[in-house]
């Protein structure tokens, strides 16, 4: 795999408020407990991103599990996300995809 580019300048990225919000590190990442020499498994370009805020009921997780690489989605794991959304606060559709959420 060739060397990943950076996050540009212009895009703000927070690792913490994935992880407090239960995004468990595999979802972008990939299976890095699995990968002899690291690699970047997923794009990570700005399709790929809208993609999850547009559909952040999927990626949630229980927050003890967000650093489990073996988890998987449970077969109601949309009915179990909007509910997590609930619990955890997080933002509308709307707001997640506002260019603002990201650019700075």
């Amino acid at each position: 795999m060739g060397k990943s580019a950076p996050v540009a300048d212009y895009v703000y990225f927070n690792h913490s408020i994935h992880v407090s919000k239960g995004v468990g590190c595999s979802t972008c990442h990939g299976s890095v407990d699995q990968m002899p020499l690291m690699f970047q498994a997923n794009s990570l370009l700005m399709e790929w991103c809208l993609n999850c805020h547009r559909n952040s009921e999927m990626a949630l997780r229980p927050l003890d599990k967000v650093y489990d690489m073996t988890w998987q989605p449970a077969a109601n794991q949309s009915e179990i996300g909007k509910q997590l959304q609930k619990e955890r606060n997080i933002r509308s559709t709307i707001e997640l995809t506002s260019c603002s959420t990201c650019h700075r």
